[in-house]
């Protein structure tokens, strides 16, 4: 007798992978595709053309041909130099260090005064002392109070040697260490070959070059205080009564500074400013002679410094700057909606001739879409510490990206 098996030979159902797979692929491609759309997109980028431009013609200067010169602006920095750039002695010049530190230390406001010191017996035994040697001296007796104001003109009208020392240790407690921080302050200005042995420069050793001393020039320039005392004809203090500015050129062919240094080692040495008013601004040409050897070096100094700042003058001006056909700059976006940037209104830069001037972009606060002929950036034209800027509009509109772009970018 044969017998069948009662077992069912078919297989149990199996899910539908297949259909579940492609309901996972298009949910991954739905969120991945509002993920693309909404994530962030490159912001409007903006870049000048050119980058810079050249003032028209060159700069010309002809330097005494004795001892050493330089020649720049506050704002500008060295400009032009003669040869020789060896440190030599300059005698009181080394004061416009002494009254930077002392005004960096304790700042004044014009109109202020300031603290005040009492002279002791030891500024009168360094007044005395100074007085018999032949050194620039401003009387004091002792009990006598000045102010820093008061300190500052003694220092920089009359040349006062002792009134250097006696502001050098106000600063710094000691008058080595008012000269340590003189020299470590050459190194913050890039006063690469300059040397402070004394706060007065009576010292032969206190040594520096045209350029070291343009750079502190145009450093203590920067203070309205120190602007408005090197600019004194004359003074009145409670001892000294009327002391007179020892530059000889104050009030003449424009200059309103800074000091002038002599000695038989130094020679004659003056470091002179004159103003270049333009509109609402004031710009400095500041010139350096040193070591001018003659029998009145002093005035050899003086008189070719001078000549100098005469050549110069009309070379520092207001210079048009001309608009490239397409603009100063292009806005540039990732989707190709771009644009050139125009200025609307005629474009000019204070300098000298020959000068480099450098040109930046940057956006304001864009909100895309952006229609055509708006200030949407500004236009920074730079050299040295003299800036102006320039709003810039876009010729044609700045579209949002599209809907495809934003979807199928990288």
């Amino acid at each position: 007798m044969s017998y069948k098996s009662s077992k069912s030979s078919k297989s149990p159902k199996s899910p539908n992978f297949r259909g579940l797979s492609v309901l996972l692929v298009a949910f991954l491609l739905i969120v991945g595709g509002i993920v693309q759309f909404n994530r962030s997109y490159p912001i409007v980028e903006a870049k000048p053309t050119p980058e810079s431009v050249t003032l028209p013609g060159s700069f010309s200067v002809t330097f005494p041909q004795q001892g050493e010169s330089a020649v720049g602006t506050e704002n500008f920095g060295l400009i032009a130099s003669s040869a020789v750039k060896t440190p030599v002695p300059i005698a009181s010049v080394a004061k416009i260090m002494t009254a930077y530190l002392v005004l960096k230390a304790h700042p004044l406001q014009p109109g202020q005064d300031g603290p005040s010191l009492t002279m002791d017996a030891q500024d009168v035994i360094e007044y005395q002392t100074a007085l018999s040697n032949g050194y620039s001296v401003l009387k004091v007796a002792e009990g006598e109070s000045l102010t820093e104001r008061q300190l500052l003109e003694g220092l920089l009208l009359p040349s006062g040697d002792n009134i250097a020392d006696k502001l050098g240790r106000w600063v710094s407690g000691s008058n080595d260490a008012f000269v340590v921080k003189m020299n470590e302050t050459t190194k913050s200005l890039g006063m690469t070959v300059t040397h402070y042995a004394d706060a007065s420069g009576v010292d032969p050793t206190t040594v520096s070059n045209a350029v070291d001393q343009l750079k502190i020039a145009q450093a203590a320039m920067e203070d309205p205080v120190f602007r408005e005392i090197v600019a004194m004809p004359q003074a009145t203090l409670p001892v000294a009564g009327t002391v007179f500015n020892v530059n000889g050129m104050l009030g003449k062919y424009g200059v309103v500074g800074i000091k002038t240094g002599s000695t038989s080692r130094a020679g004659g040495n003056f470091v002179s400013a004159t103003p270049v008013v333009v509109g609402d601004k004031t710009h400095y040409i500041i010139a350096v002679v040193l070591g001018q050897q003659s029998v009145q070096s002093l005035k050899s100094a003086l008189d070719e410094n001078v000549k100098i700042l005469e050549q110069v003058r009309s070379e520092f001006k207001l210079y048009p700057i001309t608009q490239p056909s397409a603009g100063f700059g292009q806005v540039l976006s990732a989707w190709h909606s771009n644009s050139d940037l125009k200025a609307t209104q005629s474009v000019q830069f204070f300098g000298y001739p020959g000068m480099k001037v450098a040109f930046s972009i940057k956006l304001n606060n864009l909100q895309l879409p952006i229609l055509a002929n708006k200030n949407i950036a500004t236009l920074t034209i730079q050299a040295g510490q003299e800036i102006q800027t320039v709003p810039l509009q876009n010729t044609h509109p700045i579209k949002s990206p599209g809907i495809l772009w934003r979807l199928f970018r990288y």
